[in-house]
C-alpha cells in the first residue's frame, strides 16, 4: 500500500509510524517543518478521564495508555512523565489561603492557593509535543518512511489522483 500523508504534524507523523509498521510505503510532505506549528507548541497534557461522560471517553482513554505504551517502548524520548494537576487561584492584592482546602505543594508561591485537584499521577501525563512529533515522524522514517520537506501538495480535483507534484520532487 501507498500512502501520502500531507502535514508533517503530530496526526501526520503518528499515522506515518504505524503505517510504517505495517510496511506501507509511506511519504509525508511538509512545507514548513515537522511539528512547527500547534503540534509542537501545545501542552502536551494528557489525561485519562477528562472526557468521562462523553463520546470521546473511550478514545481519551485509549490514547492515554497508548502514551504509555510508546514512552515506554522508546524509553521516554520525548519526555513522558506522569504528573498531579491542580487548578491553581493567585491574586498578589488580597490573601486567599483560607479559600483553600488542599495544601499547596512546594513549589506554588505564597500568594497562590490550590483551587482543586484536577488529576493524579494515575490519570495525567505530559509529552513535550515538539520531541513527540519528531520521535513518532524519526520512528516511521526508521522503519522506511520518507519525509519530504520544503513540498507543497499540487492536488487536481479529479474523479481519481494519478499522481501528485510537490516542489521538483513527483510521484504516481
Amino acid at each position: 500500500m501507498r500512502v501520502l500523508i500531507c502535514g508533517g504534524g503530530v496526526i501526520g507523523a503518528t499515522i506515518a509510524y504505524f503505517l510504517s509498521l505495517k510496511q506501507a510505503d509511506v511519504v509525508v510532505i511538509e512545507r514548513t517543518g515537522v511539528a512547527c506549528a500547534a503540534s509542537g507548541k501545545s501542552g502536551g497534557f494528557l489525561a485519562l478521564d477528562w472526557c468521562e461522560g462523553s463520546p470521546l471517553a473511550p478514545l481519551a482513554r485509549r490514547s492515554f495508555e497508548l502514551h504509555a505504551e510508546l514512552a515506554s517502548a522508546f524509553d521516554g524520548k520525548w519526555g513522558y512523565r506522569r504528573l498531579e494537576t491542580l487548578s491553581v487561584v493567585a491574586s498578589a492584592r488580597r490573601p486567599l489561603h483560607a479559600a483553600s482546602r488542599l495544601a499547596p505543594p512546594e513549589w506554588l508561591a505564597r500568594d497562590a492557593i490550590v483551587h482543586q485537584r484536577l488529576g493524579t499521577r494515575a490519570t495525567t501525563a505530559q509529552v513535550h509535543p515538539a520531541q513527540f512529533t519528531r520521535g513518532m515522524l524519526d520512528a516511521a522514517i526508521e522503519r522506511g518512511a520518507r519525509l519530504r520537506p520544503d513540498a507543497s501538495p499540487d492536488l487536481r480535483a479529479a474523479p481519481t489522483v494519478a499522481g501528485f507534484r510537490a516542489s521538483s520532487w513527483t510521484a504516481t
